[in-house]
């Protein structure tokens, strides 16, 4: 099977979801994904428990996001190690690290250190706020991006605090940015055969993401406010939100409120269509759709709006959701073997390719599994690995 970055060697740094979950996305197109390990202890996330708890000796975070990859381990700060990474550079075409900023740097392998022994090296660095500014210092994290972007503010009710995210939204769509910035790179290197330090950063990745939104507040006059009722988005009219039926709840799109006065027999509704009302006087329109609804089930009405194409579905928790058909046929929930866990349960590849499709060739990687495979390649004879296991250089 054509793998499409076959003989794309990365050098893994990251941590959290930010790095691995975007060098994962390459380590399934077929990169050689080299993770940089702490010795003994590895990765930071490693150890992060799920309502308290590991599976095997990791974090079940950390095994969703780090298939498809090697695990080296180096002490960073023995001159010994140094040289392994530096050695290391010179074959590899991807740096990615997601330290703060200049952590590398002080090591004295960060970008303008690892350019001048592979000058084709193409160096990604995730970040909070940016490799400089005002907010350099300050600890990047996806809950207190959510709160410095304004993601937070503009998520609940009107009388609710600011409401984050149920998952790590920021981080997750970091990581994709991650990725897509690296292809690019890539893409040049192979071009032209230059290198180039390439930076993305969670504070930057929340407010693009607001495009929409943002480009409303800057260029329109009027200011909104969260809606009382719980419409699904401050700027949106009714009936875009989520509604309690009879058996459970189901969201409801951008629809026609004619054609939902027709289906719920609610001649009412369809004095509200016009753009001003139907945003301006949704707290009123929301609480009349959701009364009607409560009269039949979820799937009794999903049935219903079906006839006119009304935009709607059911909100399904993670119990419905591993059952449900689409997710099968998508192929978007796969197991792997593991030496600790037994079996573990992972998202699949989420995106589809005719000619070279992703796929899991290697689980998550023991803590410097591949120490040995690594530096033996490198030239170094079992003795002097076993020396530098050792003395905790690896």
């Amino acid at each position: 099977m054509k793998l499409a970055l076959d003989n794309i060697r990365v050098m893994d740094f990251t941590q959290m979801m930010l790095g691995p979950w975007g060098t994962q996305f390459l380590g399934d197109m077929g990169a050689e994904i080299i993770k940089i390990e702490r010795p003994k202890s590895g990765e930071w996330e490693r150890g992060l428990r799920a309502m308290g708890e590991l599976l095997g000796e990791d974090s079940p975070f950390f095994l969703a996001m780090n298939r498809n990859k090697k695990s080296v381990t180096v002490n960073l700060k023995d001159p010994r190690g140094k040289r392994i990474i530096q050695e290391l550079v010179q074959t590899a075409d991807l740096v990615v690290e997601n330290f703060r900023p200049g952590v590398l740097d002080k090591l004295g392998l960060g970008y303008q250190d690892l350019r001048r022994l592979n000058p084709a090296i193409v160096y990604v660095a995730g970040s909070g706020y940016g490799s400089d500014g005002p907010y350099v210092d300050k600890p990047g994290q996806d809950l207190l991006i959510q709160a410095m972007s304004g993601l937070a503010a503009n998520s609940g009710r009107y009388d609710d605090p600011p409401t984050p995210s149920g998952t790590s939204f920021v981080d997750a769509s970091t990581a994709i940015t991650l990725a897509f910035a690296a292809m690019v790179g890539l893409f040049h290197q192979q071009r032209t055969g230059e290198g180039q330090r390439i930076d993305v950063s969670l504070f930057n990745t929340a407010i693009a993401v607001q495009c929409q939104e943002l480009a409303a507040f800057l260029n329109l006059d009027k200011r909104w406010k969260r809606s009382k009722s719980g419409i699904g988005s401050p700027w949106l009219s009714a009936p875009f939100g989520i509604y309690r039926t009879q058996n459970g709840f189901m969201a409801i799109s951008m629809n026609s409120l004619t054609i939902l006065a027709e289906l719920l027999e609610l001649p009412r509704l369809a004095e509200y269509d016009n753009p001003e009302d139907a945003y301006w006087k949704r707290d009123e329109i929301k609480p009349l759709i959701q009364t009607r609804l409560l009269a039949n089930t979820t799937e009794q009405w999903l049935e219903l709006f079906s006839t006119r194409d009304l935009w709607c579905a059911k909100v399904q928790d993670f119990e419905d959701l591993v059952t449900d058909p689409q997710v099968a046929h998508n192929e978007l929930i796969q197991t792997i073997e593991h030496p600790l866990a037994v079996e573990i349960k992972v998202i699949g590849i989420p995106m589809s390719f005719s000619e070279t499709p992703g796929t899991i060739r290697l689980r998550p990687p023991l803590v410097g599994e591949h120490n040995d495979e690594v530096l033996n390649e490198l030239g170094y004879s079992p003795e002097k690995i076993a020396l530098l296991k050792a003395e905790g250089v690896i």
